[in-house]
């Protein structure tokens, strides 16, 4: 683990991507999963049923978007995708969050699922691709404990969702999000967003 890390910390696109991957389980991941009952509960009035119809929306996204980045794989530059992806999908969040009816709020969360896969699965061909093979298998389970991000994440989503609700809260989280991605983006352009970069070869 150790000498994964510093592996990471030596390869300016692996650490560009591991931030990303942060962020996306600090922001993206708890709107899309641990607080969705909030969504049903307090914003929709329903129940149960009304819960497995937005998680089903958006794990049925996520699987359209799988399918559809493995059709156009070889046309897409995987480090750009990954973070017009990252960015699509807590802008499709933002907007979710705007929605006081399941008629609106289960199509958006599905075109979230969708950009979620748009984000993920190229970033997660691109870690493999660009990582050096013998520290391929450590890179994938420092990836995996980005994960962990989901608490500070949740801790914070909390409070602000008793002091200014749900809409106020998402659309906080996900401003936070696609203002870090944007930076990291930036600070590493030449890493992960020029056509040039290594982790872009199509």
């Amino acid at each position: 683990l150790k000498e994964g890390m510093i592996y990471v910390w030596r390869t300016p696109f692996l650490l560009a991507t591991m931030f990303i991957a942060l962020v996306l389980n600090f922001t993206a991941f708890p709107l899309m999963n641990s607080l969705m009952p909030i969504v049903a509960k307090q914003v929709y009035g329903t129940g149960q049923t009304g819960l497995s119809h937005l998680v089903a929306a958006g794990a049925f996204g996520a699987m359209v978007g799988s399918l559809l980045m493995g059709r156009i794989a070889h046309r897409i530059r995987p480090a750009r995708a990954m973070t017009i992806g990252a960015i699509a999908w807590l802008a499709a969040e933002m907007v979710f969050a705007q929605t006081t009816s399941p008629a609106w709020g289960i199509p958006l969360i599905m075109i979230a699922g969708v950009m979620q896969a748009a984000g993920l699965v190229p970033m997660l061909a691109a870690l493999l691709k660009n990582a050096d093979p013998a520290f391929r298998g450590r890179i994938m389970g420092i990836r995996m404990l980005a994960i962990y991000t989901n608490i500070p994440g949740l801790l914070v989503a909390g409070p602000l969702v008793a002091h200014f609700g749900y809409a106020t809260m998402a659309t906080c989280l996900s401003a936070f999000g696609i203002i870090t991605i944007g930076l990291i983006a930036f600070r590493w352009r030449g890493d992960i967003w020029h056509n040039t970069a290594s982790a872009n070869a199509r």
